[in-house]
């Protein structure tokens, strides 16, 4: 790791040889780095069934209250789930049972394609639901066990694409990949999900609450679509910003990954794109293609994708694809918004994905997980682990992983 904590002028001496642009007041933001866990309660960051993190920061033993699921591209060996007590990283099982997570597929042409996991989610009611490729699974989240859903082994999304992403809106399940599709949890025999809305090429997902509201928000290859719930009604896009024309490569909307994430404190929507963080206001996250003053700007532009990003209390932690300096901590409080440190996470430049617990951030590559302090990025762990796709960190209660206690 890169550095701890850092003065303000010796921060902005470190970052003047970098490719950030880091705006004025670095001192000032600087101090509020501690402050980091005062106003993090609200438990609305990622916002996914049992993803309420932030509501203990205070509290040193807050991580014996979590759980990171790991999706592998690994049909025999699927999704992986450790405890994340005592700093470390430690693989559980249901009843301390040793047994891999694999998955049962009745399509002839699934195994010739491929059907490893690439994300997944706690539904309600003892669900774990796991996408991958073009199928989407239901596990029994206490036990870990493959259940049918639609009275199959799998529900078939789609024919040849693949999908990315999984969230949960309300008891709806939302799906990512060349569409935006819905299906309810514990659906019928034969049914199938249904397209929400389809402009684009989808990449990322984030979800959140507002008061009684839900959302989910999918960045995509030219922009973003923001799908709400309002006081538990049907799910509906409320915000959509996908198609070339409507960006017009302003903010050069193209290729992937590109990070999402949605901080409750100050309200904002922060999208990835090509060397910048874009942020958007709620409760309508507009889009300004002429006015780019409160997004965070890395220098010189180039060819640098913000590849994943999470966010809470105030401040967002930015992964770029690239191998040094490739972990930024920004203050929201400004705009656009400060860096307040950064680090280097040794993942080859080839970041996929970040989570936030109470303490830590994980990130990953394809062949790793690494973990920081949130608060001064100092290292504080690590995992080696083969075909790593997605992460995400739950609660231990909600997940209610048989013998986990």
């Amino acid at each position: 790791m890169l550095m701890r904590s850092l003065s303000g002028a010796a921060l902005a001496l470190l970052l003047s040889g970098c490719t950030f642009i880091i705006q004025p007041i670095l001192a000032e933001a600087e101090a509020r780095l501690g402050e980091g866990s005062g106003g993090e309660g609200e438990g609305e960051g990622e916002g996914g069934e049992g993803e309420g993190e932030g509501e203990n920061d205070d509290d040193p033993a807050c991580e014996a209250q979590e759980r990171l699921i790991v999706v592998r591209d690994d049909e025999v060996d699927v999704v992986r789930i450790y405890a994340l007590n005592d700093g470390g990283l430690r693989r559980r099982f249901p009843d301390r049972v040793d047994v891999n997570v694999n998955l049962n597929n009745d399509d002839p042409n699934a195994s010739s394609n491929g059907y490893g996991g690439t994300h997944a989610v706690v539904g309600t009611e003892d669900r774990l639901y796991v996408v991958g490729d073009r199928f989407l699974y239901q596990l029994r989240a206490s036990t870990l066990n493959q259940q049918t859903i639609g009275g199959r082994p799998m529900v078939t999304l789609d024919a040849f694409s693949s999908y990315r992403g999984v969230e949960m809106l309300n008891d709806v399940i939302v799906l990512v990949g060349p569409d935006i599709a819905t299906l309810p949890q514990g659906p019928a025999v034969g049914e199938t999900a249904v397209t929400l809305h389809d402009g684009d090429e989808y990449l990322s997902s984030t979800s959140f609450s507002i008061g009684p509201d839900r959302y989910v928000a999918v960045s995509a290859e030219y922009g973003y679509v923001v799908v709400a719930s309002f006081a538990g009604g049907p799910p509906e896009v409320v915000a959509n910003v996908d198609v070339e024309s409507d960006t017009a490569r302003i903010h050069k909307f193209f290729g992937t990954p590109k990070g999402i994430a949605f901080d409750s404190a100050t309200q904002q929507l922060l999208l990835g794109d090509h060397a910048r963080v874009i942020t958007l206001k709620a409760p309508n996250f507009i889009y300004d293609p002429t006015d780019d003053s409160g997004d965070f700007v890395l220098a010189g532009g180039g060819e640098i994708d913000v590849a994943a990003i999470a966010a809470r209390g105030g401040f967002a932690w930015v992964m770029v694809r690239r191998g040094t300096n490739n972990l930024i901590k920004l203050d929201l409080s400004r705009s656009p918004p400060v860096a307040v440190a950064l680090t280097t996470v040794e993942n080859g430049g080839f970041g996929r994905d970040i989570s936030l617990g109470c303490r830590r951030v994980f990130l990953t590559s394809q062949n790793k997980v690494t973990a920081v302090d949130k608060d001064d990025l100092g290292a504080a762990g690590n995992l080696a682990i083969n075909d790593v796709q997605r992460i995400r960190v739950v609660s231990r209660r909600a997940l209610g992983l048989e013998g986990d206690d």
